[in-house]
């Protein structure tokens, strides 16, 4: 198998939420002077809209202040709102510099490279603004083409984008969300990501028989192994 696309992941692949602040959901219903079990309860019901792109994050939280009872007023939605933004924008200040190591080699080999990723209306934002977007040739964000992971659907979107066959994707994920069996189901070859996942907060055990990568540069090494165009 000649490999023709390089297909990642976002969160905990390419940059992770541990290891530094983050503005946490008691922090927030904190600030919105709400329960978390309750929190939890009208958040959740809101959460597959937020990502396949029919409502947005404030107007998850909105929805959350009316199920409980709650008003909430415009300076303080801009107040929240600019913490979860900032959170968010943080990730992408702790990314681990063999990610670009990788990412500069995969361009050096002359493979096409994507996200993919389910994300709502405020990582869209930060993602779009970040250096990373410089080294993808596409990105499909799950709140802008209203398909998310694990749907097949979503792979293939990436595929079409990048005008390759959906078997001559390597698809590279920690693993969350089904995300490496909707690549298999989809025709790609999926690897998990560990680079991440094994430092914070503790150490992911390998999902299924699926091939894996320790470092960032192991990922060179599958595709050395199985083949180039």
């Amino acid at each position: 198998m000649q490999y023709k696309a390089v297909i990642f992941d976002l969160f905990e692949t390419l940059i992770t939420e541990w290891g530094h602040k983050k503005y946490t959901k008691n922090e927030l219903c904190a600030d919105l002077n709400v329960s978390r079990e309750d929190f939890d309860i009208y958040w959740n019901e809101k959460a597959l809209d937020q990502y396949l792109g029919t409502i947005t994050f404030r107007e998850s939280i909105q929805y959350v202040c009316e199920k409980c009872g709650r008003t909430i007023s415009p300076a303080q939605m801009d107040a929240i709102t600019t913490k979860r933004i900032q959170t968010k924008s943080d990730c992408f200040n702790y990314i681990l510099p063999e990610v670009f190591d990788l990412l500069e080699q995969i361009k050096v080999m002359g493979l096409k490279t994507a996200i993919v990723s389910n994300c709502s209306s405020e990582e869209v934002e930060v993602l779009r603004e970040s250096k990373l977007c410089d080294y993808f040739d596409e990105i499909i964000l799950s709140y802008e083409v209203h398909m998310k992971k694990p749907d097949i659907c979503i792979y293939e979107e990436a595929a079409k984008k990048l005008g390759v066959f959906i078997h001559e994707c390597l698809f590279i994920g920690d693993g969350g969300s089904n995300e490496l069996f909707g690549a298999k189901d989809a025709g790609m070859k999926p690897v998990q990501a560990k680079w991440y996942t094994n430092r914070y907060p503790k150490k992911r055990e390998n999902i299924g028989d699926f091939l894996w990568a320790e470092e960032p540069m192991d990922v060179v090494n599958i595709i050395l192994k199985q083949g180039q165009p």
